[in-house]
């Protein structure tokens, strides 16, 4: 994670996102992991956020992004989700008559401030591993 330079703010943020598909349906397939990827590191282009990586599970995403201190953690779960999910909907109509009410993912969201040194390469190594058929994959991410 590199500093950042904005008008007057230099900066190092980092946050490791995760929010889950509703009713924790497994539709995240291989297709749908390649499009979603590219989706969202299209919407960082455009919003300026920093994408660092992704893992994508089949109920649920991993993101690991950086952002200005002039935007909250909370408009970036937003504005990512929303879009993300838009799209989805867009290039795959019949997600909607397996979900019900039409959201594709669930209201609520993690998000941890992820800091420079071991901390970085913990998430970048835990967020590879996503959507693996690994025993090791099913653990969860533990602090060191």
């Amino acid at each position: 994670m590199d500093i950042q330079k904005g008008a007057q703010t230099t900066y190092q943020i980092g946050y490791h996102m995760v929010w889950g598909v509703k009713y924790h349906k497994h539709l995240l397939n291989n297709e749908i992991k390649v499009y979603l990827s590219k989706i969202i590191k299209e919407i960082c282009d455009d919003y300026n956020y920093n994408f660092f990586c992704i893992g994508i599970a089949p109920n649920h995403v991993h993101l690991f992004v950086g952002a200005p201190p002039s935007v909250a953690p909370s408009r970036v779960a937003q504005i990512i989700k929303s879009i993300a999910a838009r799209q989805l909907y867009k290039q795959y109509p019949g997600l909607r008559k397996v979900l019900y009410g039409g959201e594709i993912w669930k209201n609520g969201y993690y998000v941890g401030t992820v800091g420079e040194g071991q901390t970085e390469s913990i998430i970048r190594n835990y967020l590879k591993q996503q959507g693996e058929d690994t025993q090791s994959s099913l653990e969860q991410l533990k602090y060191r």
